[in-house]
């Protein structure tokens, strides 16, 4: 039996490859307050799963609108471009909380 459709289209493939360098970008963050006792492994947990989401749908949002615009250059960069600055905002007011939180 074959199907054509067996294929992942390149957004999906982007959404996968972001939640899972998401989440073990997250729970290396997480895993040295886990090993200290300060978050438990329920917390672990959570904000793994709620980081691996969050930058899976960032990454494939992302390559779908550029996908989108491959003919014109001009707003794929755009697209790029604002996709890493948000990334910047992301990780900045991480460690803002981080900061605070200390």
């Amino acid at each position: 039996m074959s199907n054509s459709s067996d294929k992942l289209n390149p957004a999906s493939r982007a959404m996968l490859v972001g939640a899972i360098l998401g989440g073990t970008a997250s729970a290396a963050n997480q895993w040295k307050a886990h090993q200290s006792g300060e978050i438990d492994t329920n917390q672990l947990v959570s904000t793994v799963a709620k980081d691996s989401l969050k930058t899976g749908l960032a990454s494939g949002a992302t390559t779908y609108i550029a996908e989108k615009m491959a003919g014109r250059p001009v707003l794929s960069m755009l697209t790029v471009l604002s996709a890493g600055a948000a990334g910047l905002y992301m990780m900045e007011q991480y460690a803002e909380q981080k900061k605070n939180e200390q």
